[in-house]
Protein backbone atom coordinates (compact mmCIF):
# COMPACT_ATOMS: atom_id res chain seq x y z
CA UNK A 1 0.00 0.00 0.00
CA UNK A 2 1.40 3.45 -0.89
CA UNK A 3 1.03 4.82 2.95
CA UNK A 4 3.06 1.89 4.07
CA UNK A 5 6.31 3.64 2.31
CA UNK A 6 8.59 6.13 4.64
CA UNK A 7 8.86 8.82 1.65
CA UNK A 8 6.20 8.42 -1.16
CA UNK A 9 7.94 11.30 -2.52
CA UNK A 10 11.45 9.90 -2.29
CA UNK A 11 13.45 8.40 -5.63
CA UNK A 12 11.13 5.41 -6.93
CA UNK A 13 8.25 6.86 -4.88
CA UNK A 14 10.12 5.12 -1.89
CA UNK A 15 9.75 1.85 -2.96
CA UNK A 16 12.87 0.92 -0.74
CA UNK A 17 15.65 0.86 -3.36
CA UNK A 18 17.36 2.94 -5.68
CA UNK A 19 17.20 0.25 -8.32
CA UNK A 20 14.22 1.34 -10.68
CA UNK A 21 14.03 -2.62 -11.44
CA UNK A 22 14.40 -3.95 -7.74
CA UNK A 23 11.93 -1.25 -7.02
CA UNK A 24 9.06 -2.60 -9.54
CA UNK A 25 9.66 -5.87 -7.61
CA UNK A 26 8.74 -4.37 -4.52
CA UNK A 27 5.85 -2.39 -5.78
CA UNK A 28 4.98 -5.66 -7.02
CA UNK A 29 5.01 -7.29 -3.78
CA UNK A 30 2.84 -4.61 -2.07
CA UNK A 31 -0.22 -5.59 -4.16
CA UNK A 32 -0.14 -9.16 -5.18
CA UNK A 33 0.52 -12.12 -3.33
CA UNK A 34 1.09 -14.91 -5.61
CA UNK A 35 5.26 -15.52 -6.00
CA UNK A 36 4.66 -16.86 -8.92
CA UNK A 37 2.79 -14.25 -10.95
CA UNK A 38 5.18 -11.42 -8.81
CA UNK A 39 8.17 -13.10 -10.26
CA UNK A 40 6.97 -13.25 -13.87
CA UNK A 41 5.62 -9.83 -14.00
CA UNK A 42 8.80 -8.36 -12.36
CA UNK A 43 10.24 -10.11 -15.57
CA UNK A 44 8.38 -8.39 -17.97
CA UNK A 45 8.99 -5.03 -15.91
CA UNK A 46 12.41 -5.87 -16.06
CA UNK A 47 12.43 -5.68 -19.95
CA UNK A 48 10.75 -2.44 -19.96
CA UNK A 49 13.30 -1.18 -17.61
CA UNK A 50 16.35 -2.32 -19.91
CA UNK A 51 14.66 -0.96 -22.91
CA UNK A 52 13.49 2.54 -20.89
CA UNK A 53 17.69 2.88 -19.33
CA UNK A 54 18.85 2.11 -23.36
CA UNK A 55 15.99 4.48 -24.47
CA UNK A 56 16.35 6.78 -22.39
CA UNK A 57 18.55 6.29 -19.35
CA UNK A 58 15.87 6.98 -17.31
CA UNK A 59 16.70 5.43 -13.59
CA UNK A 60 13.58 6.73 -11.78
CA UNK A 61 10.07 5.43 -11.44
CA UNK A 62 9.20 9.01 -11.19
CA UNK A 63 10.36 9.87 -14.64
CA UNK A 64 8.59 7.53 -16.56
CA UNK A 65 6.05 9.53 -18.35
CA UNK A 66 2.96 8.50 -20.83
CA UNK A 67 4.76 9.50 -23.93
CA UNK A 68 7.65 6.40 -22.49
CA UNK A 69 4.63 3.89 -22.15
CA UNK A 70 3.59 4.96 -25.61
CA UNK A 71 6.57 4.77 -27.03
CA UNK A 72 6.98 1.63 -25.45
CA UNK A 73 3.88 0.06 -26.67
CA UNK A 74 5.64 1.12 -30.09
CA UNK A 75 8.81 -0.59 -29.82
CA UNK A 76 6.69 -4.06 -28.65
CA UNK A 77 4.46 -3.48 -31.80
CA UNK A 78 7.15 -3.44 -34.26
CA UNK A 79 8.66 -6.70 -32.73
CA UNK A 80 5.32 -7.99 -33.51
CA UNK A 81 5.24 -6.70 -36.97
CA UNK A 82 8.66 -8.03 -37.19
CA UNK A 83 7.32 -11.36 -35.83
CA UNK A 84 9.98 -11.43 -33.14
CA UNK A 85 6.74 -11.11 -30.22
CA UNK A 86 3.97 -12.52 -30.22
CA UNK A 87 0.54 -10.58 -29.75
CA UNK A 88 -0.56 -12.13 -26.40
CA UNK A 89 3.10 -11.68 -25.25
CA UNK A 90 3.56 -8.06 -26.76
CA UNK A 91 -0.20 -7.49 -24.59
CA UNK A 92 1.32 -9.21 -21.00
CA UNK A 93 4.58 -6.62 -21.46
CA UNK A 94 2.53 -4.23 -21.64
CA UNK A 95 -0.05 -5.27 -18.66
CA UNK A 96 2.79 -5.64 -16.99
CA UNK A 97 4.29 -2.18 -17.04
CA UNK A 98 0.93 -0.01 -16.52
CA UNK A 99 0.29 -2.59 -13.38
CA UNK A 100 3.89 -1.44 -11.69
CA UNK A 101 2.96 2.21 -12.39
CA UNK A 102 -0.18 2.09 -10.97
CA UNK A 103 1.28 0.78 -7.63
CA UNK A 104 4.43 2.78 -7.98
CA UNK A 105 2.64 5.66 -7.84
CA UNK A 106 -0.90 5.18 -6.76
CA UNK A 107 -3.21 6.71 -9.62
CA UNK A 108 -3.58 5.40 -13.54
CA UNK A 109 -2.22 8.55 -14.91
CA UNK A 110 0.38 6.63 -16.53
CA UNK A 111 -1.20 3.93 -18.14
CA UNK A 112 -1.37 2.63 -21.95
CA UNK A 113 -4.63 -0.02 -22.65
CA UNK A 114 -2.10 -2.75 -24.79
CA UNK A 115 -5.13 -2.48 -27.96
CA UNK A 116 -7.57 0.11 -28.00
CA UNK A 117 -4.42 3.02 -26.79
CA UNK A 118 -1.15 1.02 -27.53
CA UNK A 119 -2.30 -0.28 -31.05
CA UNK A 120 -0.91 -4.09 -30.56
CA UNK A 121 -2.58 -6.19 -32.13
CA UNK A 122 -4.84 -8.49 -31.38
CA UNK A 123 -4.25 -12.22 -30.15
CA UNK A 124 -5.57 -13.85 -33.51
CA UNK A 125 -2.41 -12.38 -35.14
CA UNK A 126 -4.38 -12.11 -38.36
CA UNK A 127 -4.09 -8.34 -39.80
CA UNK A 128 -7.65 -6.80 -40.18
CA UNK A 129 -6.71 -3.43 -41.06
CA UNK A 130 -4.39 -3.12 -43.73
CA UNK A 131 -0.89 -1.65 -42.47
CA UNK A 132 0.77 -1.37 -46.19
CA UNK A 133 1.93 2.40 -47.35
CA UNK A 134 -0.21 3.68 -49.93
CA UNK A 135 1.98 5.40 -52.97
CA UNK A 136 1.22 8.79 -52.09
CA UNK A 137 2.10 8.53 -48.35
CA UNK A 138 5.51 7.13 -49.40
CA UNK A 139 6.31 9.52 -51.93
CA UNK A 140 5.60 12.39 -49.54
CA UNK A 141 7.88 10.64 -46.93
CA UNK A 142 10.58 10.35 -49.45
CA UNK A 143 10.51 14.04 -50.29
CA UNK A 144 10.97 14.40 -46.36
CA UNK A 145 13.36 12.38 -45.38
CA UNK A 146 17.06 12.50 -45.86
CA UNK A 147 18.41 10.80 -49.24
CA UNK A 148 20.07 8.18 -47.46
CA UNK A 149 16.70 7.70 -45.24
CA UNK A 150 14.56 7.22 -48.41
CA UNK A 151 17.21 5.22 -49.93
CA UNK A 152 16.25 2.39 -46.95
CA UNK A 153 12.88 2.93 -47.40
CA UNK A 154 12.75 2.06 -50.50
CA UNK A 155 14.82 -0.98 -50.11
CA UNK A 156 12.53 -2.00 -47.50
CA UNK A 157 9.69 -1.34 -49.94
CA UNK A 158 10.89 -2.57 -53.23
CA UNK A 159 12.65 -5.69 -51.90
CA UNK A 160 10.94 -6.55 -48.38
CA UNK A 161 13.95 -5.69 -45.81
CA UNK A 162 13.79 -5.49 -42.78
CA UNK A 163 15.05 -2.18 -41.14
CA UNK A 164 19.02 -3.93 -40.11
CA UNK A 165 18.70 -5.38 -43.10
CA UNK A 166 18.45 -2.70 -45.32
CA UNK A 167 21.08 -0.36 -43.49
CA UNK A 168 23.88 -3.32 -43.16
CA UNK A 169 22.63 -4.60 -47.23
CA UNK A 170 26.05 -4.82 -49.44
CA UNK A 171 24.17 -2.76 -51.97
CA UNK A 172 26.75 -2.76 -55.06
CA UNK A 173 27.49 -6.71 -54.24
CA UNK A 174 23.54 -6.86 -54.36
CA UNK A 175 23.21 -5.03 -57.35
CA UNK A 176 26.18 -7.31 -59.40
CA UNK A 177 24.24 -10.47 -58.30
CA UNK A 178 21.00 -8.90 -59.35
CA UNK A 179 22.36 -8.13 -62.95
CA UNK A 180 23.85 -11.67 -62.86
CA UNK A 181 21.32 -13.98 -61.62
CA UNK A 182 18.19 -12.15 -61.00
CA UNK A 183 18.13 -12.53 -57.65
CA UNK A 184 19.99 -11.32 -54.18
CA UNK A 185 21.13 -12.89 -50.81
CA UNK A 186 20.53 -11.39 -48.26
CA UNK A 187 22.25 -12.29 -45.37
CA UNK A 188 24.04 -9.71 -42.98
CA UNK A 189 21.12 -8.40 -40.35
CA UNK A 190 18.85 -11.56 -40.50
CA UNK A 191 17.33 -12.96 -38.58
CA UNK A 192 19.86 -15.74 -36.49
CA UNK A 193 22.11 -14.80 -39.80
CA UNK A 194 19.56 -17.05 -41.85
CA UNK A 195 20.96 -16.32 -45.82
CA UNK A 196 17.94 -16.18 -48.05
CA UNK A 197 17.64 -14.82 -51.78
CA UNK A 198 14.78 -12.08 -53.12
CA UNK A 199 13.65 -12.71 -56.67
CA UNK A 200 14.55 -9.53 -58.49
CA UNK A 201 12.10 -9.36 -61.39
CA UNK A 202 11.12 -5.19 -62.03
CA UNK A 203 12.93 -1.89 -63.35
CA UNK A 204 12.21 -0.68 -60.04
CA UNK A 205 14.21 -2.93 -58.51
CA UNK A 206 16.97 -2.47 -60.12
CA UNK A 207 17.06 1.09 -59.71
CA UNK A 208 16.61 1.25 -55.48
CA UNK A 209 20.20 -1.03 -55.68
CA UNK A 210 21.46 1.36 -57.79
CA UNK A 211 20.31 4.22 -55.52
CA UNK A 212 21.25 2.70 -53.01
CA UNK A 213 24.86 2.11 -53.52
CA UNK A 214 25.56 5.56 -54.15
CA UNK A 215 25.01 6.27 -50.48
CA UNK A 216 27.34 2.60 -49.62
CA UNK A 217 29.73 3.31 -47.24
CA UNK A 218 32.16 0.19 -47.26
CA UNK A 219 29.98 -2.82 -47.28
CA UNK A 220 26.91 -1.39 -46.10
CA UNK A 221 24.34 1.50 -46.04
CA UNK A 222 25.35 3.55 -42.41
CA UNK A 223 26.83 6.08 -42.19
CA UNK A 224 30.46 6.60 -41.74
CA UNK A 225 31.25 7.28 -38.05
CA UNK A 226 28.32 5.78 -36.63
CA UNK A 227 27.43 2.48 -34.47
CA UNK A 228 24.61 0.52 -36.09
CA UNK A 229 22.87 1.64 -33.25
CA UNK A 230 23.66 5.33 -33.64
CA UNK A 231 22.34 4.83 -37.26
CA UNK A 232 18.81 3.24 -36.43
CA UNK A 233 18.19 5.83 -33.66
CA UNK A 234 18.96 8.52 -35.47
CA UNK A 235 16.90 7.37 -38.88
CA UNK A 236 14.17 6.19 -36.75
CA UNK A 237 14.11 10.03 -35.30
CA UNK A 238 13.85 11.44 -38.73
CA UNK A 239 10.55 8.96 -39.15
CA UNK A 240 8.79 10.57 -36.18
CA UNK A 241 6.48 13.26 -37.45
CA UNK A 242 5.73 11.62 -40.68
CA UNK A 243 2.61 9.23 -40.97
CA UNK A 244 5.02 6.26 -41.97
CA UNK A 245 6.90 3.38 -40.38
CA UNK A 246 9.58 1.44 -42.02
CA UNK A 247 8.36 -1.78 -41.47
CA UNK A 248 4.56 -0.76 -43.14
CA UNK A 249 6.92 -1.02 -46.17
CA UNK A 250 7.87 -5.04 -45.61
CA UNK A 251 3.63 -4.85 -45.71
CA UNK A 252 3.84 -3.06 -49.44
CA UNK A 253 6.15 -5.52 -50.63
CA UNK A 254 4.08 -8.45 -48.90
CA UNK A 255 1.00 -7.15 -50.64
CA UNK A 256 2.23 -6.72 -53.84
CA UNK A 257 4.19 -10.11 -54.02
CA UNK A 258 1.22 -11.76 -52.89
CA UNK A 259 -1.06 -10.14 -55.82
CA UNK A 260 1.75 -10.57 -58.26
CA UNK A 261 1.78 -14.34 -57.36
CA UNK A 262 -1.99 -15.16 -56.80
CA UNK A 263 -3.65 -12.72 -59.42
CA UNK A 264 -5.88 -11.33 -56.50
CA UNK A 265 -5.41 -9.28 -53.73
CA UNK A 266 -4.34 -10.60 -50.24
CA UNK A 267 -7.46 -10.36 -47.42
CA UNK A 268 -6.16 -7.54 -45.87
CA UNK A 269 -5.77 -5.61 -49.36
CA UNK A 270 -9.48 -6.43 -50.62
CA UNK A 271 -11.41 -6.48 -47.50
CA UNK A 272 -12.71 -10.21 -48.03
CA UNK A 273 -12.26 -11.89 -44.46
CA UNK A 274 -9.41 -14.22 -44.27
CA UNK A 275 -10.18 -18.23 -45.04
CA UNK A 276 -13.07 -19.94 -46.68
CA UNK A 277 -14.62 -16.20 -47.93
CA UNK A 278 -11.56 -15.15 -49.75
CA UNK A 279 -11.22 -18.66 -51.07
CA UNK A 280 -14.34 -17.74 -52.91
CA UNK A 281 -13.09 -14.24 -53.59
CA UNK A 282 -10.31 -16.24 -55.06
CA UNK A 283 -12.41 -18.71 -57.10
CA UNK A 284 -14.53 -16.58 -58.27
CA UNK A 285 -12.21 -14.21 -59.29
CA UNK A 286 -9.85 -16.38 -61.12
CA UNK A 287 -12.90 -18.87 -62.40
CA UNK A 288 -10.97 -21.81 -60.54
CA UNK A 289 -12.70 -24.52 -57.83
CA UNK A 290 -12.83 -23.90 -54.17
CA UNK A 291 -9.74 -26.76 -53.91
CA UNK A 292 -7.56 -25.03 -56.47
CA UNK A 293 -8.16 -21.61 -54.70
CA UNK A 294 -6.99 -23.06 -51.66
CA UNK A 295 -3.76 -24.13 -53.00
CA UNK A 296 -2.97 -20.89 -54.50
CA UNK A 297 -3.21 -18.91 -51.46
CA UNK A 298 -1.43 -21.58 -49.70
CA UNK A 299 1.66 -21.66 -52.60
CA UNK A 300 1.57 -17.64 -52.58
CA UNK A 301 1.62 -17.36 -48.89
CA UNK A 302 4.70 -20.10 -48.69
CA UNK A 303 6.78 -18.09 -51.04
CA UNK A 304 6.07 -14.65 -49.79
CA UNK A 305 7.21 -16.07 -45.92
CA UNK A 306 10.08 -17.30 -47.59
CA UNK A 307 11.35 -14.06 -49.01
CA UNK A 308 10.35 -12.36 -45.87
CA UNK A 309 12.84 -14.75 -44.29
CA UNK A 310 10.10 -16.49 -42.08
CA UNK A 311 10.17 -20.36 -42.42
CA UNK A 312 5.98 -20.67 -41.57
CA UNK A 313 3.60 -19.58 -43.53
CA UNK A 314 1.35 -18.45 -40.75
CA UNK A 315 3.45 -15.58 -40.24
CA UNK A 316 1.91 -13.98 -43.39
CA UNK A 317 -1.08 -13.52 -41.36
CA UNK A 318 -0.14 -10.19 -39.87
CA UNK A 319 1.23 -8.99 -43.46
CA UNK A 320 -1.67 -10.07 -46.09
CA UNK A 321 -4.58 -11.00 -43.37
Amino acid sequence: MRHERQNPNARNFGLKSRDIGKAGLNALKEDIKSFSSISTMHGRWNRFCSWLKAEHQIKDIRDITLDHLQEYSSHLNERCNQQNLSASTAQNYMSAVNRVMEIARGDRTVHVAPVAEGNLPKRSGIATTNKSVTGDVHAKSLNALSPRTSALLELQRQLGLRFEESAKLDAKKALHEALLHRYINIKDGTKGGRLRTVPIQNDSQYQVLRLAATFQNGRSMITPGQSYKQFKQNAYNELKSLDITFHAERHHYAQMRYQTLSNVACPVASGIKHGIEHYRYIASTLNMSLKEAKTLDHHARMQVSQELGHGRIDVTNSYLG
